[in-house]
């Protein structure tokens, strides 16, 4: 499974790939693991105004992993029996939240 994480002031976020070891998404697609962090390493804070056109942004190559454990609530085309079965997940900002934007409607 592929996780990918956009929320970049997230603690679990390591170069848009979530590190998180279990994560839970709850019936509103809120991913319920969103810690916000002030304590960014440098290469993930984006002065998107000024840089934008300039610098590209680090990405880490792929996080796969059999074993991370997803719980859903979601009405989800992918949750079964409270398990997502994707092949992979993407969280992104939601203003105050992160949310799962994998979400399919069943």
């Amino acid at each position: 499974m592929d996780l990918k994480c956009k929320n970049l002031n997230c603690k679990y976020n390591n170069k848009f790939a979530c590190m998180a070891k279990d994560i839970e998404v709850s019936d509103k697609l809120i991913c319920k693991n969103y810690t916000k962090t002030n304590n960014l390493p440098p290469e993930q804070k984006q002065n998107v105004p000024k840089t934008m056109f300039q610098i590209v942004p680090k990405y880490h190559p792929y996080r796969h992993s059999l074993s991370i454990d997803i719980n859903c609530n979601a009405k989800c085309l992918f949750n079964c029996s409270g398990k997502c079965v994707s092949n992979g997940i993407t969280i992104a900002n939601d203003q105050k939240n992160a949310k799962c934007y994998t979400f399919a409607k069943k």
